[in-house]
């Protein structure tokens, strides 16, 4: 893993509740992470014009605190984990990581 990323997630909740009944939330934690990430694929939304949706394959080492409800920083662009990430075991050749598809939608 060699490419630098920021791996951040939200805040415990509280306990206690806003106006509108939503619960409140701590501060979040962001968290330097070595990865390595490959294109996963790009796509126009025709339903809604000019939406643009791309993605990577994204690969972390297994003590990374990578969860579905974190977001990504890759090059200063955040990106969303679509899904619960993936957990490969480490062996005798490779290490073990995480994999997460990521998503980011513009437009």
């Amino acid at each position: 893993m060699t490419e630098p990323s920021i791996i951040r997630n939200p805040g415990a909740p509280t306990g206690e509740y806003d106006d509108y009944g939503a619960p409140i939330t701590g501060p979040g934690a962001d968290t330097p992470a070595l990865c390595w990430y490959e294109p996963r694929g790009s796509s126009e939304d025709t339903a809604a014009k000019d939406q643009q949706i791309d993605g990577y394959w994204y690969y972390v080492g297994l003590s990374a605190p990578l969860t579905s409800s974190s977001v990504v920083v890759l090059d200063g662009a955040e990106y969303q984990v679509v899904g619960e990430p993936g957990r490969q075991p480490g062996g005798f050749i490779v290490k073990g990581f995480l994999k997460a598809a990521l998503e980011r939608v513009r437009g």
